[in-house]
């Protein structure tokens, strides 16, 4: 028997624990980047004894596991190999472009998004969805030629994605085989990387792999020398499991410490005997917290894996254990924001670090934590100033506290406990979205916790999600190091399967099975980790037909497809709260094999010797703030002091090692009874002053400013989930909102902004009707429907479910709401988009209020009915049913967060917050008339349609005043714009021109007064079409308002729409083009612009669902304005039908170009063309339908985005 020893390295510290022979454990910390030889080698040469560049003995070393960030910090830090991009022809820009969403809706400077080729060559050569070859793949001469020039620049790594080659990888080896021919030394092709459908992810997963890999290696080739050949090496992955460096993929690596901490935290949680209950993970550093919640600690918890992984904008197919982050850890910035106190999301980083390492850091939770004397001063190692020998500054941090408390009228320490308020609130949330947000109940549970700053917020963190338990193993400060003496090792081998599941297929399941499980356990063996008493899982990813979302189900020989399918069923309700007819068609779409080697470290008692810091003089009395009661004498007490069947009783302070321990009042500490040694804390009663949550009011404001926000966000994420339409739940078309009893707007989830500042009216017209009698009296449990654009709706195929929300009174005191854009609600369109509509009756089903749901039952008769009384009824009934039914449980959600708010809070006070919320809006929108001024702007549309607007500023009265009268009246076609969507545009305009960082909500309408004359362009009256009105005049108004205010250049004006649909098929689509530029930033390129921003279907998915194939998407050279600041650049899309369609399009600046601002150039108009199959080119006009033959295409060049200022050039003219 030898050493092992786990290694998890991270971006500051690198944390090592030696197992010795005899079982005992050895504890080590060391900064990660230090000269001369790698620091986990350096630690354990330090554990074995052995004098400084002494030879690693190799018969003393048993094992080496790894953990390492080298991957992360590489892709994060842009240090990957330069690569060049192979793709498919005509997709050269695919990867750029992504789903074309933006990150931040109210920002003018849009980032762009992260891309890591260097150059990019499309190559011919297609595939079909189904894996059929429809064209060869082959290089021409000219495209050889550029290959190698591109070699011989320099870029020798190259990355290959092509068209569903997870379907059929022959093109990818024949595109690899040449490029290796050609010079490249490395390829990486991304049917390697995943057998997972939907390009854009594998494609930059690739980009990630062949980007990274060579780091990665180049630094485990580095440790591999320093322990000599004969130490076996295994690197932890994101997925908890073990891997040989040579079969290693970097891209699952990105998350393998938070993945070890998980697999420790739940070894621990066995250890302790804490089995059968849910176990929820907290791992609080320094920049960020990292959470997870598992049904119970057994070994099943390990394999429950997500497919993808988010990183740096990169949406990654790379498997994961289920860990969300949030940013809030102990580095967390506070600061003040006009009257409120904010807590992140920056940190402070590692340097400057908090205030009081004295490297002139702000004020972060350290620090508050820090002043309130729950981490002792004489517990922190003398590392700081400038000679890395000095402790903690107290002084900089009182000083700092006491300027805030100036600022904000509050006491130092009551904004310090604020602070740590609004953190624990942010990381309950990011619990509850692992956990309750996805059906699991964590009643009962415990809440284990490690980490360098968990224990100090662990016992207050159980209070908000009302458990009662919390564990800290003695490792708790370097678990994921422990985590990886825990993990195993592990071969995964999927299958992409695509097909129906038919008795058929299950039959042939168990030889396919048999096949990946003997490749899987091949693997293992050669890379020296004996298959014997080796454990194997199966598992199905199964779909309905008619979605996308797949769900995991166990699989084993013997289970009939009975089972399964109502396994799958029961599943599916409860994971996104619906299913569909039991005898509907499922598709198995992948198929997984894994084969895990036996446990090789069962847990020890804890560590022998640590070279982190022994224990300073405990067993005295220390000052600690506690809420309610200031300043009170606690003892402190030291871990290693408190043995089996001695209980602390709170409030304490109780240090180690590598961590402090808040005891709070009304918890008692002691160790448990299992293996492991841990500390089991419990709450034996909830403290008086807990419950009179004393926050300041700097404070209260942004708490509740949160919670709401949370309320909002769960709805859209129930939304999301349970929908069954691929506008929803992929495009991620919808919105949903809280309100106030009067329907005032409180907060939203920023979804699509053309919904946000529209619904409140939609709930003011439904009070008004039932206050007139023409509705009855709302119940508890009603929901309502509507989507009438003369009161509060959009345009037809945006319906929004209303419920009131009763808390104990005869009348609603809040209302929730969600509003989503449905495929198709009948009218003379497929897709409910019609070009040429003249009256609302046209464009489908016309709902005002009408009760869908009473007494939580749907009302399926008035429903069926209202569908019965439109001449086209909607055409996909079952999927609008289903997604309305997703709506009604979205709201659900939502009347149930704000009645538990109530019930904990009091209904006078969320009521009161809520009020505040909307006035400090009112506020912050006052401050901003200070730096507008009048400006008048006039707008022509394509039709000679005209929108104007004069602004003033009425600063004595501090008022904002929006005249449209100049505006056209409304028109015979269909580009008239409702009310609420001229509200809507407004509402933006005047978000994205704030500074401060505020929901959307009724208080920023409250100084502004807007005249939109009746029967106008901005204000129709009945029964006017407004189809286009909803998203091509407003996008049209955003240019114009922002004009008026002098700030932006007009971007593309249009969100191109384009749908098409027959019998079996409907599908819509906008497609984003050039932004507008403005005084230092360019115009955006490839994102969604102003009142839009919902995303588009990754082309793979697109062709495997309907009836066409992609054949063109990439960036518009040159049709960006010049200026100063250049316009972005519009896009090109060509989309080619293999069967007869009928196809709408709806869209703008076709004539009149997006115009440039303070001498910037306009950008170029948008092209619409018709591509018949016999090869004529036929323009068409921004408005059409058609009926396509099999073989047609049509082809978008959407407009470029205004300029911004003279350019250079200009200016030397």
């Amino acid at each position: 028997m030898g050493w092992h020893f786990w290694v998890d390295r991270g971006g500051t510290f690198t944390d090592l624990i030696g197992c010795d022979p005899q079982g005992r454990l050895h504890v080590r910390k060391v900064l990660s980047e230090s000269p001369g030889e790698d620091p986990a080698v350096v630690a354990i040469r330090d554990c074995l004894g052995l004098p400084a560049n002494a030879a690693l003995p190799a018969h003393w070393i048993e094992s080496v596991r790894v953990g390492t960030t080298v991957a992360t910090n590489a892709l994060l830090e842009g240090r990957g190999t330069p690569l060049v991009l192979i793709t498919t022809l005509g997709l050269a820009d695919l990867l750029r472009i992504g789903d074309q969403h933006r990150n931040d809706l109210f920002a003018f400077k849009q980032p762009s998004a992260p891309f890591l080729a260097r150059d990019v060559v499309d190559v011919p050569g297609r595939l079909a969805a189904s894996g059929e070859e429809l064209e060869p793949f082959h290089c021409p001469m000219d495209t050889r030629q550029r290959l190698i020039s591109l070699r011989d620049s320099g870029l020798t790594h190259a990355v290959v994605a092509l068209m569903h080659a997870h379907r059929n990888p022959s093109h990818e080896r024949a595109c690899a085989a040449l490029l290796l021919e050609l010079g490249f030394s490395q390829v990486t092709c991304s049917h390697e990387v995943s057998a997972m459908p939907r390009l854009v992810p594998r494609g930059q997963t690739a980009l990630v792999e062949g980007a990274v890999a060579p780091v990665l290696q180049g630094y485990l080739t580095q440790v591999r020398q320093a322990l000599g050949p004969a130490t076996p090496l295994r690197v932890m992955t994101s997925s908890g499991s073990l891997q040989d460096p040579c079969s290693l993929l970097a891209k699952d690596t990105i998350l393998s410490g938070p993945a070890a901490g998980m697999v420790g935290a739940i070894a621990a949680a066995r250890a302790a005997g804490l089995t059968g209950v849910p176990i929820l993970g907290f791992d609080m550093g320094g920049t960020s917290t990292d959470v997870f919640c598992v049904g119970s600690a057994d070994a099943p918890a390990q394999h429950q894996i997500q497919e993808t992984t988010e990183i740096a904008g990169l949406q990654l197919l790379a498997p994961r254990l289920s860990i969300a982050t949030v940013a809030a850890g102990g580095g967390s910035v506070l600061h003040r924001d006009g009257d409120r106190l904010r807590v992140g999301p920056r940190s402070a980083g590692a340097r400057p670090g908090p205030a009081c390492y004295r490297a002139g850091g702000p004020l972060t939770i350290t620090d508050a934590n820090l002043l309130l004397g729950r981490l002792p001063l004489d517990r922190f190692p003398a590392v700081f100033g400038a000679h890395n020998d000095q402790p903690p500054d107290r002084a900089v941090v009182e000083q700092l506290f006491g300027r805030l408390a100036g600022d904000l009228g509050q006491p130092p320490e009551q904004l310090a406990e604020g602070a740590l308020l609004l953190a624990i609130e942010r990381m309950a949330d990011a619990i509850r979205r692992v956990s309750l947000h996805r059906g699991q109940d964590i009643r009962g549970g415990v809440l284990v916790s490690y980490g360098g700053a968990g224990g100090q917020h662990a016992c207050r963190l159980a209070e908000e999600l009302h458990l009662d338990r919390v564990l800290l193993h003695p490792m708790a400060g370097v678990l994921s190091a422990y985590g990886m003496g825990q993990a195993r090792q592990r071969r995964r081998v999927q299958q992409h399967w695509g097909e129906p599941f038919t008795e058929a297929l299950l039959k042939a399941l168990p030889r396919h099975v048999w096949s990946l499980e003997q490749e899987a356990r091949q693997q293992l063996q050669e890379q020296g980790d004996g298959a014997a008493g080796a454990e194997l899982q199966v598992a199905l990813a199964l779909r309905y037909a008619s979605s996308d979302q797949t769900l995991t189900l166990p699989w084993r020989e013997g289970l009939d497809l009975h089972a399964l399918l109502t396994a799958f069923q029961v599943n599916h309700q409860q994971r996104f709260g619906y299913c569909v007819a039991s005898d509907a068609a499922l598709v198995l779409e992948l198929l997984t094999v894994e084969v895990t080697a036996a446990q090789q470290f069962q847990p020890g008692n804890g560590s022998a010797d640590s070279s982190t810091g022994g224990s300073r003089a405990t067993g005295r009395m220390v000052p600690m703030h506690l809420r309610g009661r200031g300043w009170t004498q606690v003892p402190l007490v030291a871990l290693e002091s408190v043995h089996g069947g001695q209980q602390l009783q709170g409030p304490a302070l109780i240090v180690e090692d590598t961590g402090c321990i808040v005891l709070e009042p009304g918890w008692t500490a002691q160790p448990d009874e299992g293996e492991g040694a841990s500390l089991l804390l419990r709450r034996e009663q909830l403290p008086v002053t807990a419950q009179l949550a004393m926050e300041p009011a700097s404070v209260r404001g942004e708490l509740f400013r949160h919670r709401f926000m949370a309320i909002a966000e769960q709805m859209g994420e129930r939304l999301r989930q349970s929908s069954r339409s691929v506008n929803i739940r992929e495009r991620l078309d919808f919105s949903c909102a809280l309100f106030d009893s009067q329907g005032g707007l409180v907060a939203n989830a920023p979804h699509i902004p053309v919904h946000l500042g529209s619904m409140g009216d939609s709930v003011r017209d439904l009070l008004a009707q039932v206050k007139a009698g023409r509705i009855e009296p709302l119940r508890a449990g009603d929901t309502l429907l509507t989507n009438d654009p003369f009161h509060g709706g959009t345009h037809l195929p945006d319906i929004t479910a209303i419920t009131p929300v009763f808390c104990g009174g005869s009348k609603p005191d809040f209302f929730v709401a969600s509003r989503g854009h449905h495929a198709d609600v009948g009218g003379i369109s497929p897709g409910s988009m019609p070009s040429f509509s003249q009256t609302i009756a046209e464009e489908g089903l016309l709902l005002r209020n009408l009760l869908f749901v009473r007494d939580g039952q749907i009302l399926r008769e008035r429903w069926r009915a209202a569908c019965a009384d439109v001449t086209i009824p909607p055409r996909n009934p079952e999927e609008l049913l289903a997604d309305l039914q997703a709506q009604v449980a979205a709201n659900q959600a939502g009347v149930s967060g704000l009645q538990a708010l109530v019930e904990r809070e009091g209904q006078g006070r969320v009521q009161e917050q809520m009020r505040g919320l909307q006035a400090h809006a009112s506020g912050c929108v006052r401050r901003l008339l200070k730096r507008l001024t009048n400006g008048d702007w006039k707008l022509l549309l394509d039709d000679g349609a005209t929108l104007a607007v004069q602004v003033r500023v009425l600063h004595e009265q501090q008022r904002l005043r929006l005249d449209f009268s100049g505006s056209s009246p409304q028109q015979s076609s269909n580009f008239n714009a409702p009310l609420a969507v001229t509200r809507a545009c407004v509402l933006y305009v005047i978000r994205c021109l704030l500074d401060d960082d505020i929901p959307l909500n009724e208080g920023c309408f409250e100084p502004l007064d807007l005249i939109v004359p009746a029967g106008s362009l901005l204000n129709p009256r009945f029964p006017a079409a407004v189809v286009a009105g909803n998203v091509e005049v407003s996008q049209a108004l955003c240019n114009l308002l922002f004009a008026a205010f002098g700030v932006q250049a007009a971007s593309q004006g249009t969100m191109n729409n384009l749908s098409f649909g027959n019998a079996q098929h409907q599908y819509y689509e906008t497609i984003a083009g050039g932004g507008g530029a403005g005084h230092g930033f360019h115009g955006s390129v490839g994102l969604q612009s102003h009142m839009t921003n919902s995303r588009l279907t990754d082309p793979e998915v697109l062709e495997q669902r309907y009836p066409v194939r992609l054949e063109r998407f990439g960036r518009r050279p040159e049709s960006g304005g010049s200026g100063l600041w250049r316009g972005g650049d519009g896009l090109e899309r060509t989309l080619r039908f293999l069967e007869p369609m009928r196809l709408s399009l709806i869209s703008g600046s076709r004539r009149v170009p997006p115009f440039g601002l303070n001498g910037g150039g306009e950008g170029a108009c948008g092209i619409n063309t018709l591509l018949t199959a016999d090869g004529r080119e036929q323009p068409l006009p921004g408005a059409v339908q058609l009926d396509l033959a099999a073989g047609d295409a049509i082809r978008l060049q959407t407009p470029g985005g205004g300029g911004y200022g003279r350019s250079v050039s200009d200016q030397q003219r």
